[in-house]
């Protein structure tokens, strides 16, 4: 049976269908206005799988009158939200094309229409509200249309003819950019299936109750941790139920939980912090954290602190270590707190000794880098692998006595924010230096679990004019270079740029700035700061 299902993800979804067709698969809020939802309706998996049907009809009707054939990657740009955007990124699979994920993240169309040709799209399928973004395109466009409006009679192909095995199903983005634009990775239907079930396998655990895995829906379609949630729900006959907004409340936690017998949960740390703050004063929230078959948090860690708490109250909190490359690679250690993580059975992997004084005068502790092999099953596409053919993480790691391990951040050239989007502060002070050399003598970005980056700037000796003139002046030579990157990677509020006396910055004993040393220093400022620019 499981070889009919891992087919491809098509197949998946028309078993389910077949043989489990009233199965809930989706729990979607009743919205209304700013309040916590308290009402969702229901939508089986039948329901979901004739969407598909309908939406792969119309779609194959419009892109064959475009003469776009079979098989074509198509964008897919959207903010991967709503039930429909991600009815339409399965009916183009379900249509025989490859979905590539844009996202609103991504403000200048330059961008987009350069990650599409370098996917080798062939069109783009965008919300309305994103169609601003698409008016200076050359690619063929289609609007998402509501699908009881749609029309469309078009004949699917077999599935059987469907991308399988080896063949790519998805193309996702990295969470973070490089050289100004972020990478494409292509996952393949094995890719996809070795994922969702190594990710179940850990949340699951082999349990089996007399009601629904109902999981917390993940947030944006465009990452690829919801899509892997979707399939895993699908595979496991499991629920999602989605919040009225990413960031839930603990009104509506609780709604959920009463209405929906929500019993998983799935959030950047940044995003549980406030349901565990709110236990340590509420018996009936800790009642509700502790009743959780699953809580993780992968993407963003939780305090250590918090942890600690959670653990010595009988929280289920679970860290799952991931990347968009490779899927799932490590996951927490039984009988201690979320933190202490280790490697997932099927992943070959090793943990190389880092050397760079320059970060392990942070730390202490003898740092490891995680490498994944590359006969590792998740190992991603060759254009991602360093020389040697394996993929090398850039994150660092802390060895424990019983040999699980401590997450201790990346090799300092990013940073996360609080959305778990990554952030290649390397570039940005390269950037400033390049745009800048007259006006800044040193510079460092900082923002760890942050909306956004901050910049500290030392001035160089020969200016003169007002902070307010030095940081307006540093933006603007700034600007064309911030436009090119995600949202959560600029900085085009003044306020976010601190000048500072020279030589006050904490430095290594070679004279680097360091990066942690500074956040830890400047903390209450920079709290106050972002309080001001993004009031939270």
């Amino acid at each position: 049976m499981d070889v009919v299902l891992e087919l491809n993800h098509i197949a998946l979804l028309q078993d389910r269908a077949k043989n489990s067709g009233d199965t809930i698969l989706f729990k979607l809020p009743r919205l209304r206005g700013s309040e916590a939802s308290r009402e969702w309706t229901d939508i089986t998996v039948a329901e979901f799988a004739a969407h598909v049907e309908r939406v792969a009809s119309h779609l194959i009707t419009e892109l064959k009158a475009q003469e776009i054939p079979a098989g074509s990657v198509i964008g897919v740009l959207s903010d991967g939200y709503q039930y429909l955007h991600l009815v339409y990124t399965i009916a183009l699979s379900r249509a025989s094309y490859v979905p590539q994920m844009l996202t609103h993240m991504l403000t200048d169309p330059g961008i987009i229409f350069e990650l599409m040709e370098k996917a080798g799209a062939k069109a783009v399928v965008y919300d309305p509200c994103l169609e601003f973004l698409t008016a200076s395109s050359a690619f063929p466009k289609i609007c998402l249309t509501d699908i009881d409006n749609m029309n469309g009679d078009s004949v699917l192909p077999p599935v059987e003819q469907l991308p399988s095995g080896s063949d790519v199903c998805f193309n996702y983005l990295t969470s973070g950019s490089t050289s100004g634009s972020p990478k494409i990775v292509p996952l393949t239907q094995e890719f996809v299936c070795t994922y969702y079930k190594a990710q179940f396998d850990i949340w699951l655990q082999g349990r089996r109750f007399d009601t629904q895995d109902v999981f917390l829906a993940r947030g944006s379609i465009c990452s690829v941790a919801p899509m892997i949630q979707y399939l895993g729900c699908l595979y496991t006959r499991s629920c999602i139920v989605k919040p009225s907004k990413p960031r839930v409340s603990t009104e509506e936690l609780l709604n959920m939980v009463n209405t929906c017998g929500l019993n998983h949960m799935g959030l950047y740390g940044t995003y549980l912090s406030p349901h565990i703050q709110a236990a340590k004063g509420d018996p009936a929230i800790l009642k509700l954290l502790q009743g959780m078959r699953s809580i993780s948090y992968g993407g963003v860690p939780v305090s250590i602190a918090e942890d600690d708490w959670c653990f010595q109250n009988g929280i289920p909190l679970i860290d799952m270590y991931a990347t968009t490359e490779c899927g799932l690679l490590m996951s927490s250690v039984p009988g201690k707190p979320g933190r202490f993580i280790r490697p997932i059975p099927t992943v070959s992997c090793r943990f190389d000794p880092f050397t760079d004084m320059t970060q392990a005068d942070d730390s202490p502790a003898q740092l490891f880098q995680f490498i994944l092999l590359g006969d590792s099953p998740q190992i991603p596409k060759p254009h991602l692998l360093s020389a040697d053919g394996n993929f090398h993480s850039g994150d660092l790691f802390e060895k424990q006595p019983d040999g699980s391990y401590l997450y201790r951040g990346r090799d300092d050239d990013w940073i996360k924010s609080d959305a778990a989007d990554r952030c290649d502060a390397k570039a940005i002070e390269e950037k400033v230096y390049e745009t800048c050399s007259d006006l800044v003598e040193n510079c460092i970005v900082v923002g760890t679990l942050r909306p956004s980056p901050a910049l500290f700037i030392e001035a160089r000796n020969s200016w003169t004019g007002s902070c307010e003139s030095l940081k307006e002046s540093i933006l603007h030579r700034m600007k064309e270079f911030n436009i090119r990157r995600y949202q959560a990677e600029r900085i085009t509020d003044k306020r976010l740029v601190l000048v500072v006396d020279s030589g006050v910055l904490p430095r290594t004993m070679k004279g680097n700035l360091r990066r942690k040393a500074i956040e830890q220093k400047y903390s209450s400022v920079l709290d106050d700061i972002y309080k001001l620019v993004y009031n939270r």
